[in-house]
């Protein structure tokens, strides 16, 4: 029998914290799940969003200029430590910004992470 959802069920959700290595500065960043208020914000600054059957982003069908874009916005949102502003994340190495978008979308649940995606292809 499922559980009654609580406030604290629901938060917890939000206070989980991942610690990303970039190889690229042989450092590491700490990230947060996205909120579906911070997801929201993101998708709707660049207009429609093409959705899978599931009713998650479909990122692959999203101009390549506005992938970055949303990538670097959930990065922003999504980076605990050190927090950065857009500019000073626009101002990382080559294609840091966008991986850690992918990885904020993927403890946020907005794509799977690469190991799901192995063993989907696997099962």
């Amino acid at each position: 029998m499922p559980k009654k959802l609580s406030k604290d069920l629901i938060l917890e959700g939000a206070n989980r914290r991942e610690t990303v290595y970039l190889r690229e500065y042989d450092a590491e960043v700490v990230i947060k799940p996205l909120t579906d208020g911070e997801l929201s914000k993101i998708f709707s600054s660049i207009g429609s969003v093409p959705l899978k059957e599931d009713g998650t982003p479909d990122i692959g069908k999203i101009d390549i200029s506005k992938n970055f874009e949303i990538l670097r916005l959930a990065a922003v949102e999504g980076l605990v430590e050190p927090k950065l502003a857009l500019k000073e994340l626009e101002a990382m190495k080559f294609g840091v910004p966008e991986f850690i978008g992918m990885k904020v979308f993927e403890i946020s649940g907005v794509v799977r992470g690469t190991e799901e995606a192995k063993k989907k292809v696997r099962s």
